[in-house]
């Protein structure tokens, strides 16, 4: 919107100039906030999973997604995957120690671990679903 006074012309940002800035905002720190989730190294408890760190020995398979994307548990612990997708998926360990083979609607997979250390996973079907285990 313009507005002259006194011979000089004015810029105002008008509501819609407004709710523009405010819908780019949002758009941006939505952006933020999915990166804070995004690719990190297992060392660093980052995961391009849910973003979630949690204990606990269950792991949801839901949205083309693990939850939590990492999970920490004791040494001797067993962890149980369930897939409540309508898609297959696979638990698969990066360094090839685990994999559930394809896991249908309702299907679970159980896996002990004995050793502490990092286990990063994947779905190999849907390589962009990735986690992480922490064994302590």
């Amino acid at each position: 919107m313009q507005i002259t006074q006194a011979g000089h012309t004015v810029r105002q940002a008008g509501a819609e100039h407004r709710a523009a800035g405010v819908a780019l905002l949002a758009l941006l720190v939505g952006f933020l906030l999915a990166g804070c989730g995004g690719a990190g190294s297992p060392s660093d408890g980052g995961s391009s999973g849910g973003g979630s760190t949690a204990s606990g020995t269950e792991v949801t398979i839901a949205g083309f997604a693990f939850s939590p994307a990492t999970l920490i548990v004791a040494v001797g612990d067993t962890v149980t995957w369930t897939n409540t997708d309508t898609a297959v998926h696979t638990v698969t360990a990066d360094d090839g120690s685990f994999d559930s083979g394809s896991l249908g609607t309702g299907g679970t997979f159980t896996h002990t671990f004995d050793t502490a250390g990092s286990y990063a996973y994947h779905c190999t079907i849907h390589p962009g679903m990735t986690a992480t285990i922490v064994v302590r």
